[in-house]
């Protein structure tokens, strides 16, 4: 459709009229007459019970009470929050939440066994056993060394190390006194 009335086209010049039907400054809401807010926080909030309801081991069922217990208060003091908060749990991957759970259980079961190792170890240095420990390692080591012929080798590398400090040092005492 060409119409005569219109100036020429300049190839620097963008219109742009809108797309019929748009309402400038309103945003397209998830839910009609459910506030932006309620709307974010049921989202959320249907993430996170969604992740509980996956989640396994120790404190799963503290974090599934909570996030239940969460929702219930939120759903009896607003109800579009309870409108909003089954629709986006309806919209949920649980597939996707299963995975990141599993992860979740390793890195927490992963941290407690890195925490446990820590903490032994702490207690053989620091605890009333340190100095028989260490001098039992000690002695064991000695052994071990003297059995199979790693303190000759050792006490070798020691003796050429030392000589070489030492021919170093007569070199660099004839270098400065020249």
């Amino acid at each position: 459709m060409i119409h005569d009335d219109k100036p020429p086209l300049d190839e620097d010049l963008l219109m742009h009229f809108g797309v019929k039907g748009m309402k400038w400054g309103t945003r397209k809401a998830d839910l009609p007459g459910v506030s932006r807010k309620t709307n974010k926080e049921a989202k959320g909030d249907a993430q996170e019970f969604a992740r509980a309801k996956l989640f396994y081991g120790e404190g799963a069922g503290t974090r599934r009470k909570l996030i239940k217990a969460k929702v219930e208060s939120k759903s009896k003091q607003d109800p579009n929050y309870k409108k909003a908060f089954d629709h986006h749990l309806g919209q949920q991957d649980l597939g996707r939440h299963a995975e990141k759970a599993r992860g979740e259980r390793r890195r927490k079961d992963t941290r407690a066994s890195v925490g446990k190792n820590a903490r032994a170890v702490n207690r053989a240095v620091n605890g009333p056993f340190a100095a028989p420990v260490a001098v039992g390692l000690v002695t064991a080591g000695a052994a071990y060394a003297q059995r199979s012929g790693l303190d000759r080798k050792v006490m070798s590398q020691v003796r050429t190390f030392m000589n070489n400090q030492a021919l170093r040092r007569e070199v660099n005492d004839l270098l400065r006194n020249r």
